[in-house]
């Protein structure tokens, strides 16, 4: 795997929707490679960032929804 071909499944890697042959594939990509791992907990940061913010309910209902969308 290059770095091209893991960023195009990173988003796919991060919500687990890769095979379990690709997950490995990509997994070892990142245990290798500085640049897409730091590209790796970014996108993980943000997710995580995203997902804390729209369960304290401090948004409205469908701004939220609007949110999730977009992010699926």
């Amino acid at each position: 795997m290059n770095c091209k071909d893991c960023s195009n499944k990173l988003d796919s890697y991060l919500d687990r929707e890769l095979s379990n042959t690709e997950m490995l594939e990509l997994q070892l990509h990142l245990e290798g490679c500085p640049d897409c791992a730091d590209s790796y907990e970014f996108q993980a940061s943000v997710k995580r960032l995203v997902k804390v913010c729209c369960e304290q309910d401090k948004a409205p209902d469908a701004f939220r929804e609007k949110l999730r969308q977009i992010l699926t």
